[in-house]
């Protein structure tokens, strides 16, 4: 699946948005590179951006 995170983290590091998340550094990498992470980690990805689940995984 397309994602846009990469994008969406504008400047900011993967370490700040695992420390913002609670989410392993290595689990964001693989959402990065295309793993569909579970909802409940895409919406608190999405809310930590201050953004929609949906600017970082658009439908297709």
């Amino acid at each position: 699946m397309e994602n846009r995170l990469k994008a969406v983290l504008d400047g900011r590091t993967i370490k700040w948005l695992s420390d913002k998340t609670g989410i392993n550094r290595n689990t964001i990498t693989s959402y990065i590179n295309g793993t569909v992470p579970p909802l409940d980690k895409a919406y608190a990805i999405a809310r930590v951006l201050g953004v929609s689940v949906y600017d970082i995984w658009p439908q297709e």
